[in-house]
């Protein structure tokens, strides 16, 4: 049955762990031990930083100058008390408005023309004793170009001045700061009262604007109104209309007729209506008094008279009635009583026509009234019908003087309300507190300022920390391979600390010795088909550890009874020969690949038992041209049948296509990266290259590794395994 390792280039080897995934991205987690060896590792730039941070709080605290600070308060309503009723205020707001209103006021109290009110209420800017008291100069000076120096008052006015508005308050603080504390009192005092001022000042230029920009409306309005009028009366003498609505205006309003023909109209229109209710209530009186009988008219019997002479020819026919049973039809006396009584039936016979007559004479009259008053009527409709067409222009001018005259009237009014307005001083705002002197200063605050300064200081240091190490690449601790480079770690060499690794190696209890066996036995797990026949040691760069990698694997694997042949492939700086105290022979793997010498003639003893070891030979000129081909591939094979392990020493990867070659030569291949001097970068790009080649990259090993030093304490001070001293 043929081996699994019979054709190196096939790469039959296959590890437990698989090799890097290239194209994932790489996910760092929080991990609070890289905190603190990061911490660790800049703890002496770190405490540096805070000490320089704590120093310059210090001296910030003893040198900065003593500022005092004073503070009033005023409170700003929105609407003041009315004392007239008639006084002109804002619409009640609430919300957004009301903060809106707030600010405002709060940045007309910022302002300039406030400081400016400030500094000249106060005369600081007659001299520049304000300027020295706030600054500690002792001398001013103003060059050509600079600002004014009422302007630089009013620019440290405003670069001093605070205002605190507190969510749902109106009560504005000012505040002040200045060396000088009654100073500070005394110009935060200014500008509440300056303030106040100036508002109620605005409320006064508001009402003394308002006073004369209605005089001058009202000096218009009324010349507009007089112009009117004598337009309208010279219009109405000319078109010879009366107006007749003066007195009858109070009366009825303006509904009163406006000609003196249409009043006449209006009444007679009137008077023929109640003249015709008239006629047609005496014609049917008369149409019923003609046809009733005479003695049945209610005004007949109504009439006094007749009353009388009907009761007196009763009492007549009843003494008739007494005499006719007494004497005879012709006796005198009956006919004289029967005489009275016919003359007493002609005379109500004679009044009840009189009464129908003047009934008939009602109606006559009412009709000749009606008649009468109707064509008088038809008479002033005619007039007032040809009045209209010179009406028009005179209604329109009446309209107008109207109209100016409710102008007048309305600003007439108002001049009298504002008028009276302008004595009242309401004002919206008022002072709450006024500034005291400070006693003490409010800056500096030594123990703040230190405070502060520590929290900037170790701020700083952290960032310097973190900042450095995130530039810096670096592979500092095992977790970095297999987290960054993606590939298994197989063993962790520790630094020797100044030891010489050759000298350690020779001393199997010794934590290089330790740790070289560690690996030896990854590389003889990292498969179920035993340790590789054929294995590249390289790195990314140079003086990473490979050739003593090489030399303790090699030595490993010899002392577990194998057959190991150590070769030497860097061609441009071979170290090996040193290692084992050998002069670089003319003859090596140079001569071999070039076919100039048997391999078996090149091949040197150790003096170590098992082990054999191919030096580089001489330098050649290009070694990358005796690596190409399958020149190393047919030399490997070859070695296969003598030896059970071939270690191969190989070039740094970078920059170099020596590695490439020999990675696709060799069953397997072992990164080398030193402790916290192999970059991410470099390391991924070369595995990444070793596995474009062909290469079958089974782990990392971790050179000069100082856990201390990384900032991991002794968590991987594992090889200080320490035996019975009585077993010695």
């Amino acid at each position: 049955m043929p081996s699994a390792y019979a054709h190196p280039g096939a790469h039959a080897y296959e590890p437990h762990a698989g090799g890097p995934l290239e194209g994932e991205d790489y996910e760092p987690a929080i991990d609070l031990r890289a905190v603190w060896a990061t911490v660790f590792r800049n703890r002496y730039m770190m405490i540096a930083i805070v000490g320089v941070a704590l120093l310059l709080g210090i001296a910030s605290a003893v040198l900065m100058p003593r500022k005092y600070t004073a503070q009033s308060s005023i409170q700003i309503d929105q609407q003041v008390a009315k004392v007239l009723g008639t006084e002109d205020s804002d619409p009640q707001a609430s919300g957004s408005d009301a903060d809106r209103f707030l600010q405002t006021q709060v940045d007309v109290l910022t302002s300039r023309a406030i400081a400016r009110r400030v500094s000249e209420s106060l005369g600081l800017g007659a001299n520049d004793d304000f300027l020295k008291r706030m600054t500690g100069a002792r001398q001013i000076e103003i060059k050509p170009g600079d600002a004014s120096l009422s302007d630089q008052v009013v620019d440290v006015l405003q670069n001093n001045l605070t205002v605190d508005l507190r969510r749902n308050s109106r009560v504005v603080h000012i505040i002040f700061t200045s060396r000088d504390p009654a100073l500070a009192a005394e110009i935060a005092n200014s500008y509440a009262t300056n303030f106040i001022e100036g508002n109620i000042q605005r409320k006064f230029s508001a009402s003394s604007y308002s006073r004369r920009f209605l005089q001058n409306q009202l000096g218009l309005a009324k010349t507009r109104l007089e112009g009117s009028e004598r337009d309208l009366i010279a219009y109405a003498r000319s078109a010879r209309l009366i107006d007749a609505s003066a007195g009858a205006r109070q009366a009825e309003g303006d509904n009163a007729p406006r000609s003196l023909v249409t009043a006449n109209l209006i009444q007679l229109n009137a008077d023929a209506a109640t003249s015709e209710a008239n006629r047609i209530r005496t014609r049917e009186r008369w149409e019923q008094a003609r046809r009733a009988p005479l003695m049945s008219l209610p005004e007949v019997q109504a009439n006094e008279a007749v009353q009388r002479l009907s009761q007196k020819r009763a009492e007549d026919f009843a003494s008739l009635s007494e005499v006719r049973r007494r004497l005879k039809p012709d006796h005198p006396v009956v006919i004289q009583a029967l005489a009275e009584i016919a003359t007493l039936d002609q005379q109500i016979r004679q009044l009840a026509e009189e009464t129908r007559k003047s009934i008939e004479n009602q109606y006559l009259t009412a009709e000749r009234q009606n008649r009468a008053i109707t064509q008088q009527v038809l008479s002033l409709k005619g007039a007032t019908l040809a009045e209209q067409g010179r009406s028009v222009q005179y209604n329109i001018l009446r309209r107008e003087v109207d109209t100016n005259r409710q102008l007048y009237e309305s600003l007439l009014q108002r001049y009298k309300e504002v008028s009276a307005e302008a004595g009242i001083t309401s004002n919206n705002v008022s002072s709450v507190d006024l500034a005291e002197q400070p006693r003490k200063p409010t800056s500096p605050r030594p123990l703040l300022n230190i405070a502060l300064s520590l929290i900037a200081g170790i701020g700083l240091a952290m960032l310097y920390a973190f900042g450095r190490d995130y530039l810096d690449d670096s592979i500092r601790n095992p977790q970095d391979v297999e987290e960054k480079l993606r590939i298994p770690l197989l063993g962790v060499v520790p630094d020797s600390g100044g030891e010489a690794p050759l000298a350690a190696l020779n001393n199997p209890k010794s934590e290089i010795a330790e740790a070289y066996h560690a690996i030896r036995t990854s590389i003889e797990l990292s498969s179920n088909q035993g340790p590789p026949r054929s294995i590249l040691v390289t790195g990314s760069s140079k003086s990473e550890g490979k050739s003593t990698t090489s030399f303790a694997l090699a030595r490993d694997f010899a002392g577990l009874g194998r057959r190991v042949l150590l070769i030497d492939a860097d061609l441009r700086r071979p170290s090996l020969h040193r290692t084992l105290g050998i002069p670089l022979p003319d003859t090596g793997l140079s001569s071999v690949l070039a076919r100039m010498t048997e391999c078996s003639a090149a091949i040197l003893p150790t003096g170590l038992p098992g082990m054999s070891f191919l030096p580089s030979g001489r330098l050649p000129p290009d070694p990358a041209t005796l690596f190409a081909g399958t020149a190393m591939q047919d030399l490997l094979a070859s070695l296969e049948p003598d030896y059970d392990v071939v270690i191969v020493d190989g070039p740094p990867v970078l920059a170099l296509a020596d590695a490439a070659q020999l990675t696709a030569a060799t069953q397997a291949t072992v990164f080398v990266a030193e402790a916290s001097s192999a970059h991410f970068g470099q390391a991924r790009n070369a595995v990444s290259r070793l596995l474009r080649a062909g290469g079958n990259v089974i782990g990392c090993v971790m050179t000069k590794y100082n856990a201390k030093k990384a900032g991991y304490g002794q968590s991987y001070d594992y090889y200080r395994y320490r035996y019975d001293e009585t077993s010695k």
